[in-house]
């Protein structure tokens, strides 16, 4: 019986050994985690990717910024997915006053004044025919000025509707929190046949 003690009580120190040598304490455990690799956000390339995704939607250059109706009908190749199902000679006020604002801070209470000598439809803007070039913008500088707002270089592949052509867009972007894009566009100049500055 003795015999059988010592057994027992040598067995349960072997087990009690086994399971000392394979614990971790907790500290140790903490400790050896490998921490999750940190994440840092690229403040640069977000901006350019949201400039570059307002450039290439916009269609306003140049003398466009002058006048709302000159922005307007510049604007309007933009939404011609937005049309009139019943007439695509027009498209819906809606759809145009929130591209105004959200792309270039312009707000407007009506739009009915606009194209005035061309046929009219209440509540919307009718659509000039003529045809436009379509422009993709590549990122070559961007600087943010003193006040905050950014001066973006871009060389630009015109895909006119009568040939192609190569240019440079000197874009001044400011801030809108209220904008979907977080931004407006100022004035975009352009400059055909040049490389970027």
């Amino acid at each position: 019986m003795k015999r059988r003690f010592l057994v027992c009580t040598v067995l349960a120190l072997i087990l009690l050994v086994s399971f000392s040598a394979f614990t971790v304490s907790p500290a140790s455990a903490v400790s050896e985690k490998s921490e999750a690799p940190k994440t840092e956000i690229d403040t640069e390339a977000v901006l350019e990717a949201r400039f570059l995704n307002m450039l290439n939607h916009n269609f306003a250059y140049n003398d466009a910024f002058n006048t709302v109706e000159d922005l307007t009908n510049a604007s309007v190749p933009a939404l011609l997915k937005f049309r009139d199902s019943a007439d695509e000679s027009f498209i819906s006020e809606i759809f145009v006053k929130e591209y105004l604002f959200n792309m270039y801070g312009v707000e407007t209470d009506s739009l009915s004044e606009i194209n005035s000598d061309f046929p009219q439809k209440s509540g919307y803007v009718y659509i000039i025919p003529r045809g436009f070039s379509v422009f993709t913008h590549s990122i070559e500088s961007v600087t943010e000025n003193e006040d905050g707002s950014y001066t973006v270089i871009t060389s630009v592949a015109v895909d006119a509707h009568d040939g192609e052509d190569t240019a440079t867009a000197k874009t001044l972007f400011v801030r809108n929190e209220k904008s979907d894009f977080g931004f407006n566009i100022i004035f975009s100049d352009i400059t055909y046949g040049t490389s970027a500055i």
